[in-house]
C-alpha cells in the first residue's frame, strides 16, 4: 500500500488532506456536542429554578411578600401567573380575571425574558392584551426613559396605530436603549418592588 502511494503522489495529497478533513470535522462535531449538553444542562437547572420560584410564591402571604427578595419575588409571582392562566381552556378569560397588577406581573415577566436580545422579540411575539399591559405597566412603574422606548416599541408594532412606523433602524435603536434596563436586573427589581409596596393586589 505505501508502495502504490510513492509511485502515486497525488492521490496520496488527496488522501492525506481527506483524512485531516475528516479529522477537523470530527473535533468539531465533539465540540459542537459539549457545547450543545452544556446548553441543554444550563436550560434544565433554569427550568427547576424557575419551577422552585413559581412554587415558592404560588399562595402569598403579607410576610413572604415583605420579606422576599425584589427578583425572585417578581419572577415566582409571575411564573405562578402564567401557570394560572396556561392552565385554563380560555387563557383570554383567566387572564381577564387577574387584577391589574397581576397583569402587569404576567406581562412583565414575558416582557424581561423575551427580551433578552432584543425588546423588539417581545413585540413581535405577543400582542395585545398583554404588550398592552406591558406598556402599561412601564409607564406606571418604570417610567423614565425605559418606558418611552417601550411606548415607542408597542406603538411602532401596533397595527391600529397609524402614526408611528415600524422602521428597523429606529427599532433597533431603542432596542439597544432598552437592552441595559432588562439585562442589569432593573426592569425586575423594580417590578419586585411594585408587588411589595401593593400586596393586598396579589394575596
Amino acid at each position: 500500500m505505501i508502495e502504490y502511494y510513492k509511485s502515486h503522489p497525488a492521490l496520496a495529497v488527496l488522501m492525506a488532506a481527506l483524512i485531516i478533513f475528516a479529522v477537523i470535522v470530527f473535533i468539531k462535531a465533539v465540540v459542537s456536542s459539549e457545547k450543545r449538553a452544556k446548553k441543554n444542562q444550563e436550560i434544565i437547572k433554569k427550568l427547576e429554578a424557575d419551577k422552585k420560584l413559581r412554587e415558592r410564591f404560588t399562595t402569598l402571604t403579607a410576610e413572604l411578600i415583605s420579606s422576599a427578595d425584589p427578583v425572585e419575588l417578581f419572577r415566582g409571582v409571575g411564573f405562578a401567573l402564567q401557570k394560572r392562566v396556561a392552565d385554563k381552556s380560555d387563557m383570554n378569560a383567566e387572564f381577564d380575571t387577574l387584577t391589574e397588577g397581576q397583569k402587569y406581573i404576567y406581562s412583565m415577566l414575558l416582557l424581561a425574558d423575551e427580551s433578552e436580545k432584543a425588546l423588539s422579540d417581545f413585540f413581535k411575539a405577543n400582542g395585545k392584551p398583554v404588550t398592552e399591559y406591558a406598556q402599561k405597566a412601564c409607564s406606571a412603574v418604570i417610567g423614565g426613559e425605559f418606558a418611552e422606548t417601550v411606548k415607542f416599541e408597542y406603538d411602532a408594532y401596533d397595527s391600529d396605530n397609524e402614526e408611528v412606523s415600524c422602521i428597523p433602524s429606529e427599532i433597533d435603536e431603542a432596542d439597544k436603549k432598552a437592552a441595559p434596563f432588562i439585562s442589569d436586573g432593573t426592569v425586575s427589581k423594580l417590578m419586585g418592588e411594585y408587588i411589595k409596596a401593593n400586596p393586598a393586589e396579589f394575596i
